[in-house]
């Protein structure tokens, strides 16, 4: 497997890009070389160029305006199988102290791994816990493949450039809302599953006040529009939710397989079966409690 490349999209937050996400690599060890920060325009290029330190990424490059046509261009900007993560701009911290498999590692074995899992699972992509919480992290299992939300701050990708079926038809309408959740769907209905490491945490402010998709009172009409398509698209999937602050949810439902409608013709049914990895930690604890 290629080695793999972070990519960071990021839209009028240079500051918060240097001292947010590329402190966080830096302090983690993650080599320079592996590291492209994608800025809109050659203004936003210029601004970025004089305020990020140069020992901290290797590439700045002009893509598109928009988080979903800005990953798209990363996308094709590489070739096929190529593992990339995806990181916003103002990740603060990464924790792997909850994870049997990782605590005591580095973030750079817990990166390489993630994807070599991945590709032992016939998946494509990664993610991990969505809410850095400890109380949630501990009691969930290591990883799993059923299908779980894999948010958009912190993801891998095994790169398949310019797959139509991949293609966030629905955020792309509504302002960027609920990207990685139509992500997370249009993944599990092409590979039957998405791989989650429900122990790892990090650290990051959901809805900013700058950046691409706008204030959090700005995306709240838009992120009701799309979580009402995802429902009527998807019924199968999830429902709709509101929380008290008045944000829209998709709340995805664990499925273990591909609805049979959503399957193309004469294919069997996606059903999830057991990650390795899981049972294996499972048969150790058990041989734990007998001792």
């Amino acid at each position: 497997m290629k080695d793999y490349v972070v990519c960071i999209p990021s839209y009028k937050r240079s500051d918060v890009c240097k001292d947010k996400t590329l402190a966080t690599l830096h302090r983690h060890k993650i080599p320079a070389s592996k590291i492209y920060v994608y800025v809109a325009n050659k203004d936003e290029y210029e601004v970025y160029k004089n305020v990020l330190p140069k020992n901290h990424y290797h590439k700045l490059v002009v893509g598109i305006v928009g988080l979903v046509p800005q990953r798209d261009f990363i996308e094709r900007s590489f070739p096929k199988d190529q593992p990339i993560v995806f990181m916003d701009d103002d990740v603060e911290s990464i924790d792997l102290s909850l994870s049997p498999k990782f605590k005591g590692g580095s973030l750079h074995k817990f990166l390489k791994q993630a994807f070599q899992i991945t590709k032992k699972e016939n998946a494509h992509i990664w993610g991990v816990y969505p809410v850095f919480n400890p109380f949630f992290r501990e009691p969930r299992e290591e990883i799993s493949t059923v299908l779980n939300y894999i948010v958009g701050a912190f993801y891998g990708v095994i790169n398949r450039p310019g797959l139509k079926s991949l293609d966030l038809n629905i955020t792309r309408d509504f302002g960027g809302q609920k990207e990685d959740v139509e992500r997370t769907i249009k993944y599990f209905i092409e590979d039957g599953k998405v791989v989650r490491f429900n122990k790892i945490g990090f650290t990051t402010k959901y809805y900013g006040k700058e950046g691409g998709l706008g204030t959090f009172e700005q995306r709240l009409s838009p992120m009701l529009k799309a979580a009402k398509k995802l429902e009527e698209l998807y019924p199968e999937f999830g429902k709709v939710t509101t929380r008290k602050t008045g944000m829209t949810e998709f709340t995805l439902r664990k499925l273990k397989e591909v609805p049979q409608r959503l399957l193309k013709n004469g294919e069997k049914s996606k059903t999830v079966k057991k990650s390795k990895t899981v049972k294996r930690t499972k048969q150790r604890k058990n041989k734990t409690l007998k001792k």
